[in-house]
């Protein structure tokens, strides 16, 4: 159960936990699951979630070996909910809440976009979570005034290019880079950084120089921005 202090938790986010977005869906082949925001309180889901990638899969998402340190698994449960997005997919297994999947994106430092990830546990790829996930990103961001999504995956990931392509994401080489694919989705076609700022309402996010934002927008590209799994 989450904690009744989130206004102590978040002292530096701008807003409190937006419960209003949890989502209760089910998959094809029956399972019920819970779509929510990420909480500080998810520290040991994630940690679960991130030990039980296997070696593919977890060198897909950090493109390394190594296991994320605690502090980075804080870094990537506790967000602002409007510079840095993210959603866990969880199931209920024997009274325990099972982590299935998380999805996030950062907002680039003119606003007008941003960068997102995808990552599914092993067990639950191929059974629609990722759709789900990156469908939920899409229309968050697309409410939140994000004119575009975009990110990197390995050329030889092809789960996440496949799911990319059947939402409508544009693919393309990295001129820089060809063990990578470039993919992105236009939101709102012509947004400038200005408009979305004062779009529908939606408060401008913070500055990316705070401390919180700049180790969102690192780990993002460092850990999240190559992930795997439909």
């Amino acid at each position: 159960m989450m904690s009744t202090a989130v206004d102590q938790t978040y002292a530096y986010a701008p807003r409190l936990y937006p419960a209003h977005l949890v989502e209760f869906r089910r998959l094809p082949e029956g399972t019920n699951i819970v779509i929510r925001p990420i909480h500080p309180e998810d520290d040991a889901i994630e940690r679960e979630f991130i030990n039980g990638l296997s070696r593919d899969t977890g060198y897909n998402r950090l493109l390394s070996a190594r296991k994320l340190t605690p502090d980075e698994i804080r870094h990537l449960t506790r967000i602002d909910y409007e510079q840095v997005m993210a959603f866990i997919a969880v199931t209920v297994d024997g009274g325990q809440a099972r982590p299935l999947g998380v999805g996030r994106y950062v907002r680039d430092a003119d606003a007008s976009g941003a960068e997102f990830a995808i990552v599914v546990a092993n067990a639950w790829q191929h059974k629609g979570v990722g759709t789900l996930l990156l469908s939920t990103l899409l229309r968050h961001a697309l409410s939140a005034g994000v004119g575009r999504l975009h990110g990197i995956t390995l050329a030889t990931n092809q789960a996440v290019q496949n799911l990319a392509r059947k939402l409508g994401f544009v693919q393309k080489h990295d001129p820089q880079d060809a063990t990578v694919r470039q993919i992105e989705k236009t939101l709102v076609a012509g947004v400038s950084p200005a408009a979305v700022r004062g779009s529908a309402g939606y408060p401008a996010p913070p500055p990316p120089t705070t401390k919180g934002s700049r180790h969102a927008i690192r780990f993002c590209r460092q850990i999240w921005s190559r992930t795997g799994g439909e």
